[in-house]
């Protein structure tokens, strides 16, 4: 009996030895097609790197890390809808809401230009106390853009209630403020903020897109001349100087600011399209379409990328393809301004006014808006009889910047003649009067 024992736990041990080697070979497995699949995906050979990905399961169908890798190599080829599925099927594999990938979710969607469920993904981390400060602002700021200020002032006083002088915080309040449509107490706190704290790059930045959004472009430029060391290099920073530079057509000058980042960056769509554009801008087209190829190779469907080409075919002459490029880039991104911008003067030449004024609507409403375009916005109102009340509010601040502007003038008296006086409400007689 003993000597039976004493071999059914040998084999039982070889058993388990071979079990292990076989998993250990396995993870090997995974592990090396792993590392071929991320050089694949530095290459640009999307397809490749998902295949090998694929195998990496296959291998290891329980590693969750493998199905967000493999997540992230279908959005880089375009394939959004693979990239979502693959990081439900991760959550699956997990077996339980996993925050690490409610986080990945959320930057996904936010890519994918999905910002109400991105929205939710972090709301849920939000509500379950799992945010980071930085995420709170980011939540904050989402909120805020997609009209639900009320919840982005609610979550932003979770580190304000903690830290009141939180300057982070204090500079998203302040861009929260302006999607309000406070622009008094916006532009009063961000020049305390910047006169206590000058360097406060974010703060600068903001008050420079706002300047920008107001076609005030050389004090944005003073702004932006602020910012230096390594946040001078950031992204964001440098693509508002270069659109400053483009507005103020010192075009050479937006070239050099844009041309060592993009060399350093050389797969950076949004660098590469605002390159592109500067192109359009020095006359040199064919550089700009190559641009403009190459950041559509990156990532297809960009929509800055197929609102240059818009561009590009707009100053030819070609107002169809220009439409058709600046809506394609609308279906990727509905809340991508310059498109709004260029297509609402395209629809108004084609006599649509209802779809100029809604895209009008719609800048206004996510404060994209530039003076002009807010007068024209107030000109279809009094021409269609709609939103009168907000057509004069909007009036009488462009006759603030500009009291005697005659045309300014008959717009906002063609509106007032169409407000209906205020009802005073039942007037009782007494008898004798």
């Amino acid at each position: 009996m003993k000597r039976a024992l004493l071999a059914a736990m040998l084999v039982a041990s070889a058993c388990k030895d071979s079990a292990k080697l076989e998993a250990d070979e396995q993870a090997k497995k995974a592990s090396d097609l792993v590392t071929q699949a991320r050089t694949e995906v530095q290459k640009g050979q999307y397809e490749h790197a998902i295949a090998l990905y694929k195998s990496a399961i296959t291998a290891s169908p329980d590693d969750v890390s493998l199905y967000v890798a493999l997540s992230d190599a279908y959005h880089q080829a375009g394939n959004d809808t693979g990239a979502v599925l693959t990081l439900k099927q991760a959550e699956q594999v997990a077996g339980r809401a996993d925050p690490t990938l409610q986080r990945t979710r959320a930057e996904l969607y936010l890519q994918l230009h999905q910002p109400g469920a991105a929205i939710a993904e972090l709301t849920a981390l939000r509500d379950a106390e799992l945010l980071t400060d930085a995420e709170i602002l980011e939540l904050a700021r989402l909120l805020a853009h997609n009209g639900k200020v009320d919840e982005a002032i609610r979550t932003l006083e979770k580190i304000q209630r903690r830290d009141p002088d939180n300057l982070d915080a204090k500079v998203v309040e302040a861009e929260v403020l302006l999607l309000r449509g406070d622009e008094v107490l916006a532009g009063k706190l961000m020049d305390r903020l910047l006169g206590d704290t000058p360097d406060l790059t974010n703060a600068r930045l903001l008050r420079a897109r706002y300047f920008t959004t107001n076609q005030q472009y050389e004090l944005a430029e003073k702004d932006l001349a602020f910012i230096s060391g390594a946040d001078a290099r950031r992204t964001d920073v440098v693509s508002l100087k270069a659109k400053v530079m483009n507005k103020l057509e010192r075009y050479d000058e937006a070239a050099g600011v844009l041309e060592p980042l993009v060399e350093e960056l050389p797969r950076d769509a949004q660098l590469l399209a605002l390159l592109a554009e500067t192109r359009l801008f020095q006359k040199r087209n064919d550089d700009a379409h190559a641009l403009v190829n190459r950041a559509l190779s990156v990532r297809p469907n960009f929509p800055r990328a197929l609102y240059v080409r818009g561009r590009a075919s707009e100053a030819q002459g070609e107002a169809d393809a220009a439409t058709a490029d600046y809506e394609a880039a609308l279906k990727s991104d509905p809340t991508f301004a310059p498109a709004l911008s260029r297509l609402w003067g395209l629809w108004a030449k084609k006599g649509n006014k209802a779809e100029a004024m809604a895209a009008l609507e719609k800048l206004f409403f996510m404060n994209e808006i530039s003076a002009d375009e807010k007068v024209s916005l107030a000109t279809f109102y009094a021409d269609t009889g709609s939103n009168l009340d907000r057509g004069v509010k909007i009036m009488n601040e462009a006759l603030k910047r500009e009291p005697k502007n005659e045309e300014y003038l008959a717009i906002k008296a063609h509106l007032m003649k169409q407000v209906k006086p205020a009802n005073p409400g039942i007037t009782i007689l007494r008898k004798g009067r």
